[in-house]
């Protein structure tokens, strides 16, 4: 029985515990540990995060898994996930103001075992709370790192440079309807663009005869122009099960540049990737504290180049106190 074929069915064996009557108490701290399975060649991916409310989030009444958004209140929160080849770790924190307004901060690292360096972004973020019900913000993120390495072998001497710089922005609006037969529906819109930088020089050297030759001098330049717009909406049929569909476009445009000795290349290329998404998730608030979430959801990605599907199962144990 594969990995996901196993969460299927012990989310339907869990499905069928009786259950009891839980207090919706108000909470300042959140936990949370889980594990997400995919169909695709991704691993499965174990996460653990930690969130602390300043302002104590009402529970009751509301779809459980947006109370922390209608509590519209300063929180910090740490982060960490990993895979069979990458690490995560993230530490972020939002201000909120009296007047609604908010200001954001938050740092990034990934650890990744084939990556020439790990990768360390920062991010901030800025926005406004309109209603109880809607909330708009601006993201930047940014990420710089490099690599230099010389050195010596034989008759050769070799000297490698490497850069990433990525700089990203996106614009995110949020709303939740409510409804009087269903708990209502959240509805989220984002537009952004990225710009990535990469830089890779290797120079290779003779220096055994009387002169120094150099036998090597690639130079590659690959940069990135990329546009995203995505929409997401969430039913809340009650406070603990949603259904939900995605929508997410990507147009990539690329500039490659390369040279070597007598040689150079430029070129120019675009590319668009479509996925669209369903899914359906249910937060089963069995006792108190503890409250058990179960996610299914499956993707189509259509780009001009090849198409594809997966299909990604979540479970995990959230503790709210």
């Amino acid at each position: 029985m594969t990995r996901t074929k196993m969460s299927v069915a012990l989310m339907l064996a869990l499905a069928t515990i009786p259950a009891y009557a839980a207090q919706d108490n108000t909470y300042h701290h959140e936990a949370e540990i889980g594990f997400l399975d995919s169909s695709g060649e991704a691993d499965g991916l174990v996460n653990a995060n930690y969130r602390y409310y300043f302002k104590a989030v009402e529970q009751a009444d509301k779809p459980y898994a947006l109370a922390g958004f209608f509590n519209q209140g300063s929180t910090v929160s740490a982060r960490y996930a990993t895979t069979d080849f990458q690490d995560l770790y993230n530490i972020s924190g939002e201000y909120v103001f009296d007047s609604k307004w908010f200001l954001g901060a938050g740092v990034n690292q990934l650890n990744a075992d084939d990556a020439v360096f790990d990768i360390t972004t920062y991010e901030i973020s800025a926005g406004y709370f309109f209603s109880e019900h809607s909330k708009l913000s601006l993201n930047y993120t940014t990420n710089s790192e490099s690599e230099s390495n010389n050195g010596a072998y034989l008759e050769y001497e070799f000297e490698s440079y490497f850069s990433q710089n990525i700089d990203a922005i996106t614009l995110t609006y949020e709303h939740f309807i409510p409804l009087q037969s269903t708990a209502g529906v959240f509805i989220t819109g984002a537009v952004g663009y990225q710009n990535p930088q990469y830089i890779n020089n290797e120079m290779l050297t003779q220096v055994d005869g009387s002169t120094p030759t150099i036998v090597q001098d690639s130079k590659i330049n690959f940069e990135n122009d990329i546009y995203t717009v995505a929409v997401f909406a969430d039913w809340y049929i009650n406070n603990a099960w949603s259904v939900g569909a995605t929508y997410y476009r990507t147009d990539v445009n690329t500039d490659l540049s390369s040279s070597n000795i007598d040689d150079s290349n430029k070129s120019s290329h675009s590319n668009n990737i479509t996925e669209t998404g369903l899914n359906t998730r249910y937060f089963w608030h069995f006792s108190d504290v503890f409250s058990a979430k179960f996610s299914l959801e499956h993707y189509f990605d259509n780009g001009e180049y090849n198409s594809d599907s997966e299909t990604n199962v979540g479970i995990a144990i959230n503790a709210r106190f």
